[in-house]
């Protein structure tokens, strides 16, 4: 019997086996699981046990682990051309933007943000995404102080800001989640893989977490800062 390998899984096996000399293997278990790269596995994990930080993530596409510090990530820019039409990543969560040209790795989607409260559980920072003509809501001060330090640990930048208080602009469509849609959690040191919509949102339950959802995936409403 022959085994055959396809050149996406065999990029994988290559970047997960570099990895082993920088990370430990914990983080590139975790980073087979969820694609986020491996290094910057360890950056979540190390940034949200100094910090009391709760974040939780869309998972970039599955094959994408393959290129997360080789290629740059997806920015805001690279998601249309200039006649408005929606530029995706492709194959192992690569992509070429049709204009310019350049080629772009699957990002990292942060959903939402959360510090912990000195009497337990944990409060929202909000991290509203900064997109022309959305309703911004805040960026406190916590929130860019903590995508600061991340950034300056990450190979695959943020890029923009949480899904869960973005508010789009009239006419426009939030993204919403899919039953299918795999996440990746980073609390207080500790990664979970939430491999659906579902475990998501069990998972936003258990830590007391506003979860904005209806049942089908589609937006309702952000929750909004006090004051």
């Amino acid at each position: 019997m022959t085994l055959t390998v396809s050149i996406a899984e065999m990029a994988v096996f290559q970047r997960l086996s570099r990895a082993s000399r920088r990370a430990e293997p914990e983080d590139i278990r975790f980073a087979g699981q969820s694609d986020i790269g491996p290094e910057d596995v360890a950056t979540f994990r190390e940034a949200t046990r100094r910090l009391g930080l709760l974040i939780i993530m869309r998972c970039p596409k599955p094959g994408a682990v393959a290129f997360h510090g080789v290629v740059q990530p997806k920015r805001w820019a690279d998601g249309h051309d200039s006649a408005g039409n929606t530029v995706k990543s492709g194959e192992s969560g690569l992509g070429v933007h049709p204009e310019r040209g350049n080629i772009f790795v699957s990002d990292y989607d942060m959903m939402s943000l959360w510090a912990r409260k000195p009497e337990g559980g944990y409060r929202k920072l909000f991290a509203s995404a900064l997109i022309s003509g959305a309703e911004r809501g805040r960026w406190t001060k916590e929130a860019m102080d903590a995508v600061r330090l991340l950034n300056a640990g990450l190979q695959s930048r943020l890029q923009h800001g949480a899904q869960d208080d973005f508010t789009p602009p009239h006419g426009h469509q939030h993204p919403g989640v899919k039953p299918d849609t795999r996440f990746a959690a980073f609390r207080e040191g500790e990664a979970a893989y939430l491999a659906g919509m579902a475990a998501c949102k069990a998972y936003y339950g258990q830590w007391g977490l506003y979860w904005p959802y209806n049942n089908e995936g589609q937006f309702t409403r952000a929750l909004r800062p006090e004051g």
